[in-house]
């Protein structure tokens, strides 16, 4: 759906054809916020080490809504402190 030629250098993995949408992720450091109704590419994501967590988006994907875009991401200090 995108010209590709910006992300050279970067691995771009391909979601699985049948999930459209299933790129619609929030990667949270090196974890993965992942709507549970996209298994096939959860699949293919944990099978490449991710750690996914699933969650239910299906009343926001009605609104056309999904994790990204319901999200609000900062970076907490307290998140940095070392014990």
């Amino acid at each position: 759906w995108i010209d590709m030629n910006p992300l050279r250098g970067f691995e771009c993995l391909e979601i699985d054809p049948s999930e459209p949408f299933a790129a619609n992720c929030l990667p949270v450091g090196a974890e993965i916020i992942f709507p549970v109704s996209f298994p096939k590419t959860r699949a293919m994501l944990e099978a490449r080490g991710h750690k996914v967590y699933g969650v239910e988006v299906d009343e926001l994907a009605k609104a056309e809504g999904a994790v990204t875009c319901c999200s609000l991401i900062f970076d907490s200090p307290a998140a940095h402190q070392l014990d």
